[in-house]
């Protein structure tokens, strides 16, 4: 398998329009890298550009020891999976897990050998004499990855191959994918907007948004210390909460007040928080570390805010509650065992170890 590198690679248009700006990206041989992002960001057009389906405007890409820039997709040695399965109708299974090596001229007993080790790889063996209008769409997917399988290409490109699936399906599939690539061990580059899936699926996650990447980093890294406030309220479900206000000093502490909400920020936050005293910055704390003081007893009262309940969504396993506190709209994210009504009050604890600080200008995370 093969590393993949870009080096400062940029895509724009003749209209003008930038589709990526800059990248720099160094994907590890064996590596399960997904770049996710919302919808126009560039993720999509850069995976194209590793792909050869779209010329680049600058910079470099370096697939093993060789540049591609310039270098036809088909000699690239790479295979992609598309969001619209692209299986030929009118071929059945085997021929469109055949097709491919046939115009690359393998013979016909290396083509029956790797056609039959995708199928049974993927499950799919009895499906081989099934045209695709007989297959349910989690089987046309799985013969779309056999199709780049049977290619034994040194890099896989998968962009948004899930997008047409059901939730049961896309969850099956994701697990699939994820055990594909620990069988294969090949280097594997996904593209999604869906970051549930960029979650539970990668080594490393790449966020992209407005052509740009705002960070690379392995899945808990990006969600516990995230670059900057796009990254932390687009990982996460749901979404990290925010707040803008200014910090403050009594004493020795420095708090975070927001109106009448006033919250201690703990020690060892203080260092990097004491050049913003008396400066605004935005506050993010994410629905799980919210608590109901019953059943926290021991929080400081320096981390409660009184709050008062607007919805209560039952999940089954867990509560999404809809707070009021202070003026402000928050989410907290709690067990099933904690169910307060609606309209009800109750103290709310921040858990102030986990709470993020942002600057108000660059949106660059501060601690």
């Amino acid at each position: 398998m093969a590393q993949v590198k870009l080096q400062n690679v940029s895509k724009a248009y003749e209209s003008g329009v930038v589709a990526v700006r800059d990248a720099n990206l160094s994907v590890e041989s064996r590596e399960f890298l997904v770049i996710v992002g919302p919808s126009g960001c560039g993720k999509s057009t850069l995976l194209r550009m590793i792909a050869g389906l779209e010329e680049v405007t600058s910079g470099e890409i370096w697939i093993g020891e060789r540049m591609v820039n310039g270098v036809p997709p088909k000699d690239r040695d790479i295979a992609m999976v598309f969001q619209n399965y692209a299986l030929y109708p009118h071929m059945t299974v085997y021929d469109n897990l055949a097709f491919g090596l046939r115009l690359r001229k393998y013979n016909k007993k290396e083509i029956d050998q790797r056609v039959r080790e995708a199928a049974a790889i993927l499950g799919i063996t009895q499906y081989l004499d099934r045209k695709p209008k007989a297959l349910s769409g989690g089987e046309r997917q799985r013969v779309a990855v056999g199709r780049a399988i049977v290619r034994k290409p040194i890099v896989f490109l998968f962009d948004e191959p899930l997008s047409n699936l059901d939730a049961k399906m896309r969850v099956l599939m994701r697990t699939e994918i994820r055990k594909l690539h620990l069988k294969l061990q090949a280097t594997m580059i996904y593209v999604t907007h869906d970051q549930t899936e960029a979650m539970t699926m990668s080594d490393r996650i790449v966020v992209m948004n407005k052509t740009e990447i705002q960070q690379v980093a392995d899945p808990l890294t990006v969600y516990e210390h995230p670059a900057n406030k796009f990254v932390a309220s687009f990982i996460g479900s749901p979404p990290m909460n925010f707040l803008d206000g200014t910090i403050t000093r009594n004493g020795k502490a420095l708090f975070f007040t927001s109106g009448t909400l006033k919250l201690q920020v703990v020690d060892e936050m203080t260092p990097k928080l004491t050049p913003y005293e008396n400066k605004e910055v935005t506050f993010g704390i994410r629905p799980e570390d919210l608590y109901d003081k019953l059943f926290i007893t021991d929080a400081p009262e320096e981390s409660l805010a009184r709050a008062t309940v607007d919805v209560v969504e039952l999940l089954g396993a867990e509560v999404y509650l809809h707070l009021r506190v202070a003026g402000h709209n928050l989410t907290a994210r709690v067990g099933p065992h904690d169910r307060p009504e609606v309209n009800q009050d109750l103290d709310l604890v921040f858990d102030m170890g986990k709470a993020h600080f942002f600057d108000k200008d660059t949106e660059l995370t501060i601690v």
